[in-house]
């Protein structure tokens, strides 16, 4: 982990439907120390489920951190015993998600409600894992902000690091994240914290800095906008926008198959890079009615 922390680190977040291998590989151009998958399910990984298997696919240069969500201990030893995650430096456990559907089938947030059992998956995951393993965390689920007492099972069970999204379940991504709770899990634990959630300007990473994080996440902030890192980190960008959407969709041509569903795909990131552009309302309808290839790559040219 020496190697990992030897400095701030600035990574982008996991981001379902958002940070697809060509995002994360331009995100790290841009400057990120880390990036992260979308979160891949252990119970596909078991099955060997050849769209999941896809997802894993990487060629960022940064350090490279792969999330995993689920609650079987079986799906958890039958997915390490392949070679799918040589590529990664990293597992990180998804124990956050708000999403309804992770939550009423077990997983992301829902790990909050009974640390004891949580704790046997974690575990495992550590036991099975050739690579160090993270927890990603909220507050707590159900009125109930439990946040320390999982840290410490965590750290318990031989996680190497944690990250806290400090809001709770409930919360979503709504209201502020509470400051406090990170001062709090810096003064519980012993291993590294990453601060996730409302990161957008230096003064956020210069604070999360301050208090004892060992990095910060940048999550919806990245969103359309992966020259953020050059700007948190005072680089140059490597390249501008328009060259990063080109390089975005060629790079995604080489992972659908079929031009319907890589262009309802690219339309939604197509979306977020023009929302500070001008007229960008009227920019964003007329990207709604794109159906073909041809109609992506002539509005491209045009930015």
């Amino acid at each position: 982990m020496k190697k990992i922390f030897d400095k701030f680190i600035i990574a982008l977040a996991p981001m379902a439907g958002v940070t697809d291998f060509a995002f994360r590989k331009i995100c790290a151009d841009f400057g990120a120390d880390m990036v992260v998958t979308e979160m891949i399910s252990l119970k596909a990984i078991e099955n060997r489920n050849f769209k999941t298997e896809k997802m894993l696919r990487e060629e960022a240069n940064a350090i490279r951190c792969c999330q995993l969500f689920g609650h079987d201990i079986k799906s958890i030893k039958k997915a390490f015993e392949t070679k799918l995650f040589d590529q990664f430096d990293m597992i990180d456990f998804n124990c956050g998600c708000p999403a309804p559907k992770i939550v009423k089938n077990g997983d992301g947030s829902a790990m909050m409600r009974n640390i004891e059992k949580t704790r046997e998956i974690i575990s495992a995951l550590v036991k099975y894992s050739k690579k160090p393993v993270s927890v990603k965390f909220r507050l707590g689920i159900d009125g109930v902000n439990n946040y320390i007492e999982f840290a410490k099972m965590c750290e318990e069970c031989g996680v190497k690091f944690l990250t806290l999204h400090a809001r709770t379940r409930e919360q979503g991504y709504t209201g502020e994240v509470d400051k406090n709770a990170y001062l709090e899990l810096i003064k519980n634990v012993k291993i590294p914290v990453f601060w996730s959630g409302d990161i957008k300007t230096k003064d956020d990473v210069e604070y999360a800095k301050a208090i004892g994080c060992c990095g910060v996440m940048i999550g919806r902030a990245a969103m359309g906008n992966p020259e953020i890192f050059s700007y948190l980190k005072d680089e140059n960008p490597p390249y501008d926008k328009k060259h990063a959407i080109m390089t975005h969709f060629e790079l995604l041509k080489t992972y659908f198959h079929t031009e319907k569903t890589l262009v309802a795909y690219f339309k939604k990131h197509l979306l977020w890079y023009v929302k500070a552009i001008k007229n960008a309302t009227e920019t964003k309808v007329k990207i709604l009615e794109f159906t073909t290839l041809k109609q992506l790559e002539t509005f491209i040219d045009t930015i």
